[in-house]
């Protein structure tokens, strides 16, 4: 139905008519929409001035609408997200139903510039439909990536608990399960004498009408979508050509979304796994887990026992846990029961790789979204790409996290064994000093008398080697084997895996000094993301890195200027100016790169 005005509204609320019925008088364009229609509640106050359509737009809805009177009219104003403002359209308060394919294409419109903002879409979307066709409920399966389970993703009607009685169903099971394997509609008038149902509250309160329709496309099933009601009088055959019409563009969508999401999840972690940081790509992939989860707590283990920590998290020993065997289980979330809950609410997600499982993620709400299984699909489909990645094969050694890694490049940070280590975990703050020193000399012998002299230069010589010897002591109870001693002298012995931030660095750089154009360009992206500062920047006063920390900056310099210079020859100006902006914050009275900043500046 053609509305009666459509608006457009500017990021401030300042409204443009871009047509009017004559009878609603609406002129005067370039005012607050507030002050244009000057709309009210079914009681008579002004509803404008606190416009929901607006505050449910300005929150992230892609769509919005509400009852308004309008000069004793009532109408309806419903409101769309458009580039970066909002359509509002008016209509009569019994319009027909919304066109549902274009209520379609403004939702994939919606997700594809705004994808964390995805399950609620979905619900707003699902209320549009639900209301078009009639019904009282409408759900959304989603199905893992793996192919194993569904999972409610997105509810919207009445008797919202009865439906998240049971959020999850493997193939074959239930409703959702059968459509899912058969891959055809399924549809029932007497859903209360139907035992394939499986969720009894739902049949208590006497719901009859059950549609479930499978979204399918050529790659696969993404998904299953259910409607609900409890008339048994409901003609089936309207929604479910409704359905037949919408669905293989509803079903594209999702596919569409849901791949970009393990997309996203890959490009996170491309850049750490190229430079070697293993740990960081999968701390980095936790991230993006937690973000689109919006999780207060989240947890990665691997099958070796290497765990991955965000936010606050209980502790949690993972012995028997359901989710190593590929189920997906939780607690208070209408998910089987994880018996390493605790009383906690949890949601345990198996991460699948090579047709097995080769890690397991956590999610913790400290108040569950609703359903609780919503960010459950979201989250496998964004770590599918990057799972095989991050937890190779036991014969895929090359990819296994290091067993030492040191990041000294800014700010210093040392793993070892996958655990974080700080200067209390060595027992004596000293002994983590020490090894900074022997960092900074990997590659030398360094005698006894010469240690004692630089670090406790104002100590007697038999209190310094006292000193020393404990230190040692105290390192190689925290790290054991790092260091060595022959004679007089002592020799730092780094695992072969292992991950020193400026030793990839150079490692990096040397390998760019032998390329040209776009491959010298790309390897020098990559060594200078390693440069996150001085080695050893947390102290800038240390003289004893003083050599090595002078040598590294000269290198960044340099990289930094034949960076700017390839840039600039291959067309890309604003990394050439980034990288002209770094170097003069290294060096700011670099006359070289002041002046092609200048210039590239005009």
């Amino acid at each position: 139905m053609k509305p009666l005005a459509r608006l457009k509204l500017d990021p401030q609320g300042v409204a443009t008519v871009l047509e009017a019925d004559p009878s609603l008088g609406l002129k005067g364009s370039g005012l607050p929409c507030a002050l244009l229609v000057r709309g009210q509640d079914p009681f008579g106050r002004p509803l404008c001035p606190r416009c929901p359509v607006q505050r449910e737009l300005r929150r992230g809805a892609y769509r919005a609408s509400t009852p308004l009177l309008f000069q004793g009219r009532r109408l309806r104003c419903q409101g769309y997200r458009e580039g970066g403002g909002f359509l509002v359209e008016l209509y009569p308060e019994r319009a027909e139903p919304p066109d549902l394919l274009l209520e379609l294409s403004r939702l994939t419109h919606h997700l594809l510039q705004s994808p964390e903002r995805f399950p609620e879409a979905l619900e707003d979307f699902l209320r549009a439909l639900r209301l078009a066709l009639r019904m009282e409920a409408a759900e959304l399966f989603l199905i893992d990536p793996e192919g194993h389970h569904l999972i409610l993703t997105a509810y919207e009607g009445l008797h919202r608990e009865a439906f998240l009685e049971r959020p999850w169903f493997q193939m074959g099971e239930g409703y959702p399960g059968i459509v899912a394997l058969k891959r055809e509609p399924l549809f029932t008038h007497s859903l209360h004498n139907d035992p394939r149902y499986l969720r009894q509250k739902v049949k208590q309160l006497g719901y009859q009408t059950y549609i479930c329709y499978p979204l399918e496309l050529p790659q696969g099933l993404i998904g299953v979508l259910n409607l609900a009601s409890r008339d048994p009088n409901l003609d089936h055959q309207d929604p479910l050509e409704t359905l037949s019409r919408i669905g293989p563009l509803f079903a594209s969508t999702l596919y569409t979304l849901l791949t970009r999401l393990g997309e996203v999840g890959l490009q996170a972690i491309h850049q750490h796994l190229y430079r070697g940081e293993i740990s960081e790509a999968r701390l980095t992939l936790l991230k993006e887990l937690q973000d689109l989860s919006q999780a207060t707590g989240i947890r990665l283990v691997a099958r070796s026992g290497e765990r991955w920590e965000r936010g606050l998290v209980p502790p949690c020993e993972m012995r028997n846990c359901p989710a190593w065997r590929g189920e997906v289980v939780g607690y208070k979330n209408g998910l089987p029961d994880c018996p390493e809950a605790q009383g906690r609410p949890r949601t345990c997600l198996p991460l699948w790789a090579r047709g097995e499982v080769v890690a397991m993620v956590t999610l913790f709400h400290a108040r569950p979204p609703r359903p609780a299984t919503r960010p459950a699909a979201p989250t496998l489909w964004l770590s599918r790409l990057a799972v095989p990645f991050l937890f190779p094969s036991p014969h895929q050694e090359k990819a296994d996290s290091p067993e030492l890694e040191v990041y000294a490049l800014g700010q210093f940070r040392l793993r070892y064994r996958g655990k974080e280590l700080g200067p209390k975990s060595f027992g004596r703050s000293g002994a983590f000093q020490l090894f900074k020193y022997l960092l900074a000399n990997k590659d030398r012998v360094l005698y006894v008398e010469e240690l004692c002299e630089t670090l406790w230069p104002d100590l007697p010589p038999d209190r310094a080697r006292q000193e020393l010897y404990t230190l040692v002591y105290h390192l190689r109870k925290t790290l054991p084997g790092i260091v060595e001693r022959e004679g007089e002298y002592y020799r730092l012995k780094l695992p072969e895996n292992r991950f020193l931030d400026f030793e990839r660095f150079e490692e990096l750089m040397r390998k760019a000094d032998l390329e040209e154009g776009l491959s010298a360009f790309k390897t020098l992206r990559q060594a200078l993301e390693l440069y996150k500062g001085p080695l050893f920047g947390d102290d800038p006063y240390g003289e004893w890195a003083e050599a090595e920390r002078n040598y590294l900056q000269d290198r960044a310099l340099s990289g930094l200027l034949r960076l700017g210079e390839l840039a600039e020859a291959l067309g890309y100006r604003e990394v050439a100016k980034e990288a002209y902006a770094r170097a003069l914050k290294l060096e700011p009275y670099l006359e070289e790169a002041q002046k092609r900043l200048s210039f590239l500046k005009g």
